[in-house]
């Protein structure tokens, strides 16, 4: 029997959930930071349990998880304009002034902790407003050429043969390293917001440059795609497309982390010097993008796969109340990694493993699923996604449940819910 959620996708809300446990892990590894950090902090933690954290993450989460949270994100974006769009005299005025308030909230987040990904989206909100009457073959071209990095390698290799240099130049870093390192260990609060505002330029420098932000427009480009196809308000019908996609994206994630594979072990074998070659970083590189754009679509129709069975419903769907929550839980991970690590709370950055961290993430996580499941059975929205959809509509939004509303949590058993629109970080 299906358990029909009127006002979301609980499978799409589990997947962002999912997707902010990944975040998660990501930042909390080493110690919530978001800039260089001095190599004598990395290099103290050499340990079994580090390595294996380290490993882990490479593989399977850095450089993978904000680009899934953007799939989900431009998803919402795009459903979001199509709401929207039922009015068209207040169509953009509204979406701009929803896009506004969102990178309001960006800029208190930035200054919390520099990080932050909020303020990039919104200027990429705008774009995909300019780009919304693109047909979906568009769409999905330039979303695959995107999600690969294609335009930052073309960058790469324009900057390579005219200035011989390689890679981007992304500052002193030894420099900035020290600094930054002061201020996480001896900052006071107005201190670490001071600095933080002061490398916003210098964060968008470093999306462009490193090209995160053609990877973070190609995935919500895919998310919009998806939202147009409707492939998450019709599970059913588009599983055999799904279990496709997930299979070819296995294939193309298999053989580009076998060709990076290779190119080690050929280096390694043959002393080639390939680790001191730009041009060898530059392909090697290559693959590197491609396996990670590979790893996020296997893990999205990965994950959506496993949640048509009901034993797999038990453990994901749980994850849903964190994603309907998904504003509210990003930025209580700052607030909690920030008063964890920094000198302005309880200091531990540097004195925890990376194994460590990566233990007290999820413990943390855990927390917050039990929290958010406990708080949505009081409460419409989370707080943040009050505030925005108050702000948005200029009317204060209904917040308490009645008390014919308040029910224990739902944990679904049968096929994933299927609804109308799910509204992502309203």
């Amino acid at each position: 029997m299906q358990h029909i959620h009127k006002d979301r996708l609980i499978t799409v809300d589990a997947l962002r959930g999912f997707a902010l446990l990944g975040i998660m892990l990501a930042h909390f590894i080493f110690w919530y930071t978001a800039g260089p950090l001095p190599q004598e902090i990395y290099s103290k933690y050499q340990g079994l349990g580090s390595t294996i954290a380290n490993l882990f993450t490479e593989l399977f989460v850095s450089g993978k998880f904000f680009a899934f949270f953007s799939f989900l994100f431009g998803l919402s974006f795009y459903l979001q304009m199509r709401g929207l769009e039922q009015d068209q005299r207040t169509f953009i005025s509204r979406y701009a002034w929803r896009l506004t308030l969102l990178m309001v909230i960006g800029v208190i987040h930035h200054a919390m902790w520099q990080g932050d990904i909020l303020s990039i989206y919104v200027p990429l909100g705008f774009v995909l407003l300019a780009m919304r009457k693109l047909n979906n073959k568009w769409i999905l071209i330039l979303g695959i050429l995107l999600a690969i990095n294609v335009p930052g390698k073309i960058y790469e290799a324009a900057n390579f043969l005219l200035s011989k240099t390689g890679a981007p130049n992304f500052g002193d870093f030894a420099k900035d390293a020290s600094q930054y390192n002061e201020v996480i260990t001896k900052g006071s609060w107005l201190t670490i917001f001071k600095y933080n505002l002061s490398r916003f330029i210098t964060k968008f420098q470093f999306q462009v440059d490193s090209g995160r932000i053609y990877i973070t427009l190609g995935f919500f480009l895919l998310g919009t795609y998806v939202g147009r196809k409707k492939w998450f308000e019709t599970l059913e019908d588009t599983r055999p497309t799904i279990k496709k996609i997930c299979k070819r994206s296995a294939l193309i994630m298999v053989l580009a982390l076998a060709a990076g594979l290779g190119m080690f072990g050929l280096d390694a074998a043959l002393k080639l010097g390939w680790q001191q070659n730009p041009v060898a970083g530059y392909i090697f590189s290559i693959f590197y993008q491609v396996y990670n754009a590979a790893m996020v679509i296997f893990f999205i129709s990965g994950l959506t796969l496993l949640m048509y069975r009901t034993s797999w419903q038990k453990l994901f769907y749980p994850m849903a109340a964190v994603g309907k929550m998904a504003l509210t839980s990003y930025i209580t991970q700052t607030v909690f990694g920030l008063l964890l690590f920094y000198g302005v709370g309880f200091g531990l950055y540097g004195k925890t493993s990376p194994g460590t961290n990566f233990i007290i993430a999820i413990g943390f996580f855990v927390l917050q699923v039990f929290f958010s499941r406990w708080y949505l059975q009081y409460f419409n929205y989370g707080p943040l996604e009050w505030l925005w959809r108050s702000g948005t509509y200029l009317k204060w939004q209904s917040f308490v449940k009645r008390k014919n509303e308040v029910s224990a949590p739902i944990i679904p058993i049968g096929e994933p819910a299927l609804s109308a629109i799910p509204s992502t970080l309203d």
